[in-house]
């Protein structure tokens, strides 16, 4: 299916503001089938219960062939990027319906000796990854879980994908928090970028124990910075919280990397 580019707004009946977009073929169908009211302007899930009628339209999505099997992890669907939660959904059914995520980012950075240098450590996500397989990601990505603080999300995160422990997740860094949205295939994706900063020691080395990644390394800052050139190696977002460490790096100076 060709990348949507005109979305219709997606509001419940208990919530006066849009919550997600949805392309026009999609929408237009889950109206036909009874899932969505058609208001003109926009769609509405007309329900009691969002969470029980954003199953039904997973369920219908899937039976099309729109989005793949459920991931079995619900996400919270929410009146904003940082808002409150207003139903849970599956997560292989929030990106066609648009809402928004909390996404939680980790740069790992390595000090080098000498001069001053740093290097930045990236991984290549799986060729069987559910999204963006074969592309070049921040060390540690994922998505805020339904039930989960982001607290608890990096440390399953830096678990699962790198092999970061508690001891080592000390040094967190907060960096910024930055909403974004764009296209692709899968929909209209908006994002809370939750970005982090850690150094990590020379010998360390990344361990993915998910699958998600196929491997890691460790870049020296102009090599990154070259690679960039190319934003279709990147999953988008990690372009973006990549492209920000660059800017954030260039700017303090050599005396700072």
């Amino acid at each position: 299916m060709p990348p949507p580019r005109v979305f219709r707004p997606l509001h419940f009946d208990t919530c006066p503001r849009p919550l997600g977009a949805v392309s026009v073929p999609v929408a237009d169908h889950l109206v036909a089938r009874g899932l969505l009211r058609d208001d003109a302007h926009h769609v509405t899930l007309a329900c009691e219960d969002p969470t029980a009628g954003l199953e039904d339209i997973r369920a219908e999505l899937f039976r099309c062939g729109w989005i793949e099997r459920p991931r079995g992890e619900a996400m919270p669907v929410t009146d904003g990027p940082a808002g409150t939660e207003l139903a849970r959904l599956d997560r292989s059914a929030l990106r066609i319906l648009g809402f928004w995520v909390q996404k939680v980012h980790i740069n790992g950075l390595v000090e080098g000796a000498g001069p001053p240098t740093v290097s930045v450590w990236i991984s290549m996500r799986s060729g069987d990854a559910h999204s963006n397989p074969g592309k070049w990601d921040t060390l540690i990505a994922g998505g805020r879980a339904a039930g989960r603080s982001v607290a608890q999300t990096l440390a399953q995160e830096g678990w699962e994908e790198a092999g970061v422990d508690a001891a080592l997740l000390a040094g967190l860094r907060p960096v910024e928090e930055t909403a974004v949205t764009y296209v692709s295939d899968r929909g209209l994706h908006q994002e809370l970028l939750i970005v982090h900063d850690l150094t990590l020691p020379a010998e360390f080395k990344a361990v993915c124990h998910d699958g998600e990644i196929a491997y890691s390394r460790s870049l020296p800052l102009p090599e990154l910075e070259a690679r960039l050139g190319k934003s279709r190696d990147f999953k988008p977002n990690s372009y973006l919280v990549l492209s920000g460490l660059v800017r954030r790096l260039r700017q303090a100076g050599p005396n700072h990397w």
